[in-house]
């Protein structure tokens, strides 16, 4: 059980990563012009604002509802496959902090895309906070988003938290 917890709350660093800190709209979509630029923007500030206001509803509907779309984490069993998964994993995340209280700051952010597949990576540092207590973490996410029925949705997400020393920026 402390395993799940602990998976869980990795994920949970992770969703932060999409939410506020890929950053990559520009790059995702930096070969497909500027209506697909502008479009995955929107697709992560929608997600942004529903995580930092605990909007489970309104973070489901962002993702595809296809059976395959998958978050990934860094350990073993950080496997979150399906909505029903994701959303148990989003039900986690609002355990650990507070509405409101997340900053960010990407160093370094990429993408590309071709048709109705984006995909976008970037290198992050985050701030948030439960209570008084306030954390600091880096994590490296990457995500792929695919049009369907005329709008952007997730399909895959994955997550690594970085370990050892930041490289230089």
């Amino acid at each position: 059980m402390q395993q799940l917890a602990g998976a869980v709350r990795a994920l949970w660093y992770a969703m932060f990563l999409i939410a506020f800190g890929l950053g990559a709209p520009i790059c995702l979509a930096q070969a497909q012009g500027t209506s697909t630029r502008a479009d995955v923007a929107a697709l992560l500030k929608k997600h942004d604002d529903a995580l930092n206001q605990h909007n489970l509803s309104g973070l489901l509907a962002l993702y595809s509802p296809s059976p395959k779309t998958v978050m990934l984490g860094t350990g073993p069993g950080e496997k979150y496959q399906g909505k029903e998964e994701i959303k148990t994993a989003y039900t986690e995340f609002f355990k650990d902090f507070d509405k409101g209280t997340l900053t960010h700051s990407c160093y370094w952010r990429d993408g590309g895309g071709s048709g109705n597949m984006v995909w976008g990576a970037a290198m992050c540092k985050f701030a948030d906070a439960k209570g008084e207590k306030k954390r600091e973490f880096e994590l490296n996410v990457s995500v792929v988003a695919e049009k369907q029925g005329g709008k952007w949705q997730f399909v895959m997400m994955h997550y690594s938290n970085v370990v050892g020393n930041t490289p230089n920026q």
